[in-house]
């Protein structure tokens, strides 16, 4: 909202400008006198309201170094280069410089011959919600997952347990998790895996429940235990790492296919894939399959002990995310996992208003009033379809990292709210 005063005194640099009573408006007289002296310029000069042009009468002092001619102008293109016309004023004046607050955009006002932030613009600040990410953790259940760990006394599959516990509890907010493991352990082998914990949102602890019944509860010779009190790694004898065939059952899952959020699946596995599990579709192929679909879905592909490098690049790849994730020991296992999830976490929020005009929305982090631009490299970008706001490059990695605290998304005006 733009506001006109019928007095208005501004300061410009070294300007005092004193507009007293704009002709042909209420309460005003029909002629303004105007008064300037601007360094050692004076300017004065009488106006009907009735008149389209006014001369002005300009004493300067050449002497001055700092001479100034204001310039009456109606377009951009009457005014030297480097100023503007004003809007209201209707004078030539610097780039962001005014003369009457009417030349200053809505949350602007005239301070000093700027325009400056401030003033109510009679815009609205957006509630926004992070649109958290779908992710299905696929985790390999293989009898090698019992193999020793450094810089640990548990096991593979104990150490794979806790980790993502921890992390599931950590991300639990801002992301859906789900959890699958593989393979089913059919007679035959080469069985794909099997959704054991359905992806929803606040899903820690459902994840963590299942697992906690797989690990620390182990049979006389030391093994873990599944749900039904047998052991739950799969050492039929019959080849059981069957990457390529899990990843292939996902394709199509419902809960994997949701246009308004990301979608992907975290692959933990041990070791390279059964050969003999390849005939139909190895992992990269699944990945890929994956990938390619309507809705696209990413594999993050962590290898942890024996797993093939080859093999984890050649996946992640195929699967949109470029590069394996190794890990050997616990903590490094952990930051494979933070590294795949900080990578998918959101930066799409969802707008609780529909806005009329996109042009009018406004964005600033910790109330810098800088704003960040409408930019799909290092910016944000509206989704009418959703009604959401996602931010990319630069801008999203500082929300991912945690440099921004605060993000507000405003309406109808170019500031941050106070406070």
């Amino acid at each position: 909202m733009r506001r006109n005063a019928g007095s208005v005194f501004v300061c410009l640099g070294a300007a005092v400008l004193v507009i007293a009573a704009c002709g042909g408006a209420p309460g005003r007289d029909d002629d303004a006198t105007v008064s300037t002296s601007i360094g050692s310029i004076s300017l004065s000069s009488t106006a009907s309201a009735s008149d389209t042009t006014s001369d002005d009468s300009v004493t300067t002092n050449d002497a001055s170094s700092d001479t100034f001619d204001p310039v009456n102008c109606t377009l951009d293109a009457d005014c030297p280069d480097g100023q503007h016309c004003t809007p209201v004023s209707g004078m030539c004046v610097p780039p962001d410089g005014c003369v009457l607050a009417g030349d200053c955009e809505g949350g602007f006002v005239c301070e000093d011959g700027m325009c400056v932030i401030g003033g109510d613009c009679g815009g609205f600040q957006f509630e926004i919600e992070n649109v958290p990410p779908n992710v299905m953790i696929l985790l390999d259940r293989s009898g090698s997952m019992d193999g020793e760990v450094p810089d640990s006394n548990d096991n593979r599959w104990e150490v794979a347990v806790q980790v993502v516990d921890t992390v599931t509890t950590a991300f639990d907010s801002t992301i859906n998790f789900g959890l699958a493991t593989y393979s089913s352990c059919e007679p035959g082998g080469c069985s794909a895996g099997t959704i054991v914990v359905p992806i929803l949102p606040l899903n820690a602890a459902n994840i963590q429940g299942f697992l906690d019944t797989t690990a620390g509860e182990g049979s006389s010779d030391g093994q873990e235990q599944g749900p039904n009190g047998t052991r739950y790694l799969c050492d039929s004898g019959d080849p059981e790492t069957s990457t390529g065939v899990s990843l292939q059952a996902l394709v199509g899952e419902q809960t994997l296919q949701d246009p308004e959020r990301s979608n992907a699946v975290l692959l933990i596995t041990d070791g390279g894939e059964s050969s003999e599990c390849t005939d139909d579709v190895d992992g990269p192929g699944g990945a890929s399959q994956l990938f390619g679909q309507a809705v696209p879905v990413l594999t993050f592909a962590v290898g942890f002990g024996d797993a093939v490098g080859d093999q984890l690049e050649d996946i992640a790849m195929a699967g949109g995310t470029e590069h394996g994730l190794p890990a050997d020991d616990p903590a490094s296992l952990q930051m494979a996992l933070e590294t795949a999830l900080q990578t998918v976490a959101s930066c799409t929020f969802a707008l609780d208003q529909v806005p009329d005009d996109v042009s009018e929305i406004y964005v600033f982090f910790d109330l810098d009033p800088n704003g960040i631009s409408m930019d799909a490299t290092n910016g944000w970008t509206y989704d009418p379809a959703t009604n959401s706001v996602t931010f990319h490059g630069t801008a999203c990695d500082m929300i991912k990292d945690g440099t921004i605290i605060d993000i507000d998304v405003v309406y109808g005006c170019n500031m941050p709210p106070t406070g």
